[in-house]
């Protein structure tokens, strides 16, 4: 097994659990359906944590020739993925739980955002030290990744959410075929 099939394993597990996280919760709120409102932000806060994991998953595929195995490499992919992981779990309440899906989203929508930024800020901070952070498409892209849900946190307001959600999810969509 090659140093990057080695990492790989490891990384793709950390992402398919958060993708399984969230196959769950759509399960979940399908399920429940009639006994909790579902509402908007839930499901599009899921859809951006699937573009995600595919984003990362692919990012890192294309990034095979430059891996090694060692701690710092193994620590990095968690750095990446643990936020991920932990907002799939996160954005649903626990099981029995009456309160909506959308008022559990307003009610830690500080803490999901923050863990929705915290990805794309890890790899800002790894390209600045790198020295590798420059003004291309990447970084750009990257940067507003970070910056948008860290901006949603300021507005309170339902329709400013859903928008800023749905924005976001585009512009990951973007990211995907970039």
């Amino acid at each position: 097994m090659s140093a990057f099939e080695f990492v790989f394993t490891f990384y793709s597990v950390m992402l398919g659990l958060a993708a399984a996280n969230v196959g769950t919760g759509f399960a979940d709120m399908w399920r429940d359906r009639r006994a909790i409102e579902v509402g908007v932000c839930a499901p599009l806060l899921a859809a951006i944590v699937l573009v995600a994991t595919m984003n990362l998953w692919l990012r890192f595929w294309r990034s095979w020739e430059g891996v090694e195995v060692g701690p710092w490499a193994l620590i990095t992919l968690v750095a990446y993925a643990l936020p991920l992981v932990f907002l799939s779990r996160a954005m649903f309440p626990g099981a029995g739980s009456t309160t909506s899906l959308e008022d559990h989203f307003f009610q830690h929508r500080r803490v999901m955002l923050a863990a929705l930024a915290a990805t794309p800020g890890f790899s800002l901070i790894w390209y600045a030290t790198q020295g590798t952070l420059t003004p291309e498409w990447p970084n750009l892209w990257l940067a507003i990744r970070f910056a948008a849900p860290l901006a949603l946190m300021v507005f309170t307001g339902r329709t400013a959410n859903r928008l800023g959600l749905v924005a976001l999810l585009i512009w990951m969509l973007v990211g995907l075929f970039r």
